[in-house]
């Protein structure tokens, strides 16, 4: 396929694209989430149909939204906290946090709603502004961070989930503004996303071009789907397929290849705790103390790094 590339493709442009100042947008789906055992739309539909087969049978259609609308709303919360409230976080959403840190990542689009992206940037000391479009009535790109992740369907914990056929309808247009602005001299990966199940796929749809590039990183060995394939992998709109992978397993090879992995909490546990500690203001042991409780750790922390790491 002439649209195909390999992960060396993306380390090479994501290493020219950080010499002229570009930056990077990532938008994700629930493959990025698997291996935290959150379930991938089609799994949710499977669940629909376990636990409430009538509900399912219902469905004029087997689809995420047709069978979501056949729950009523705190009914479709319970079933996405069911899943969401006890992940661990995985390394793809480790290496997405490792990749805004190095500065090769400025803003990330989820259509997820679990917290695992934002749980990976706080453990590696990354704090992006996070918007929650559902809720965001105007959108103004001049107020917008330097680092920053939108949930473009919702937050588990947010007033509003978007889910259904209607929800996406009314919703479509909120997100327009947050997807054409990101596109504005960035260059695109696409991981974990489908594309099949809410509107996120026909604003990519519509760009002419890809002025920085487009990889959309496939499910291990499978087939570009037939939307992708007539509506983005296109001569001269500059976006190409990459297959071979998981979430993980691809964001891991990047982050490898691109000398940035693994983080500092892996290969250099006690210099990353010095840093957490430094972050901290002082702490008497009691009121007439001289001694303090940050500084004593500090001590030896500075002791383990000399014994263990240098």
């Amino acid at each position: 396929m002439i649209f195909e590339r390999e992960i060396d493709d993306v380390v090479e442009s994501l290493r020219n694209a950080k010499i002229h100042g570009r930056k990077t947008a990532l938008l994700i789906g629930t493959g990025c989430s698997a291996q935290a055992g959150v379930p991938t739309a089609a799994k949710v539909v499977d669940m629909i149909k376990e636990t409430r087969p009538l509900d399912y049978e219902r469905a004029p259609k087997k689809t995420y939204s047709k069978c979501m609308s056949q729950l009523a709303p705190g009914e479709r919360r319970d079933l996405i906290a069911n899943f969401t409230d006890e992940t661990k976080v995985n390394w793809a959403h480790i290496v997405i946090a490792q990749l805004m840190k190095s500065g090769y990542v400025d803003r990330i689009l989820t259509t997820n709603f679990d917290s695992l992206v934002i749980r990976a940037c706080a453990l590696l000391g990354e704090f992006p502004a996070v918007y929650d479009l559902t809720t965001s009535a105007n959108f103004k790109p001049d107020f917008i961070p330097d680092k920053a992740v939108f949930y473009l369907h919702g937050q588990r914990t947010g007033f509003e989930l978007i889910n259904t056929e209607k929800e996406f309808e009314e919703h479509v247009k909120r997100i327009e503004p947050a997807i054409m602005d990101t596109a504005r001299g960035r260059m695109w990966i696409v991981v974990g996303y489908s594309g099949r199940n809410d509107p996120v796929f026909d604003h990519l749809a519509k760009f002419p071009r890809f002025d920085y590039r487009l990889y959309w990183v496939g499910y291990k060995d499978s087939e570009p789907p037939k939307h992708v394939q007539e509506k983005l992998l296109q001569e001269g709109k500059y976006a190409f397929y990459i297959r071979g992978y998981d979430a993980d397993s691809f964001f891991v090879k990047l982050a490898q290849n691109l000398n940035c992995f693994p983080p500092d909490f892996v290969s250099r546990p006690f210099s990353y705790l010095q840093n957490l500690l430094s972050n901290l203001t002082p702490c008497p042991l009691s009121e007439n103390s001289k001694e303090d409780v940050v500084e004593l750790t500090k001590e030896k922390v500075k002791k383990a790094i000399e014994l263990f790491e240098e």
